[in-house]
Parts: structure tokens; C-alpha cells; sequence
């Protein structure tokens, strides 16, 4: 399965991205959202994953052509969205991202960070 992490600085993310995919439609049990687009593909979210996993998406973290100098997210909170589609992952992404009282980025599997509302679906690695 491709995924991604979402990370933010925001004290409540974890919350903050389960009540939002709630009001965009996902089925939230626990800390897993998960949400079926018009053609039945899915995207899932998974919280819970504390300071255990922040190894696998910290490490050699570069910025997104044209974003800008990357952002210290050395304290950041992160959960992990799986997608096999890009596009799909993109949408909903920036629309949970534009509800979300903090910012968040995309750090994708090569390690580039994206401003979650400006993840390029062309380009993103899951």
C-alpha cells in the first residue's frame, strides 16, 4: 500500500485530523478514518503513532520545489494516510488541510515535504 505522513506543530493534530475527516465524510473508529471517494476508493488515515514512529519520517527531509525554506518540525505530530491513488491522496489531503486550525505538510516516501495544501499529485512519492 503507497502512503504518506502528515505532520503538523498543532498541540491537538492527531484530534484535530479525526473530527475534520469526520465532517468530510470518513468512517472514524478509534484513531483510523477511513473515507471512500464517488468511485469507491479509499483513503485511510491512521493516528496513534506517538513519538515511536517520528524516526521513519524525520530523518533527510528536503522541501518541495518552489515551497520555500522547509520548516523545523523537529517537535512535529504526525499520522500516516495510505492511498494507492495520488490524486485521490492530494484531495483529500488539501481539504483536510484547509480545515485544520494548524499548518500541516506531506512528507512523502522520498522524504520531501510539501505544504499540505500544495502536494503536486504528479510528483508526490507514496
Amino acid at each position: 500500500m503507497k502512503s504518506a505522513y502528515l505532520v503538523s506543530l498543532g498541540e491537538s493534530f492527531e484530534v484535530d485530523v479525526l473530527q475534520v475527516a469526520r465532517t468530510l465524510g470518513a468512517d472514524v473508529r478509534e484513531d483510523v478514518a477511513q473515507l471512500r471517494d464517488d468511485q469507491d476508493r479509499l483513503v485511510t488515515v491512521f493516528g496513534g503513532l506517538g513519538q515511536d514512529s517520528a524516526s521513519d519520517w524525520r530523518e533527510g527531509l528536503s522541501a518541495a520545489p518552489g515551497s520555500g525554506p522547509l520548516a523545523d518540525l523537529s517537535t512535529a505530530g504526525a499520522v500516516s494516510i495510505e492511498c494507492r491513488w495520488e490524486d485521490l491522496f492530494v484531495s483529500f489531503v488539501g481539504r483536510l488541510a484547509e480545515l485544520l486550525p494548524s499548518p500541516s505538510w506531506v512528507v512523502d516516501g522520498d522524504g520531501v515535504v510539501w505544504p499540505a495544501t500544495q502536494v503536486d499529485p504528479s510528483a508526490v512519492r507514496l
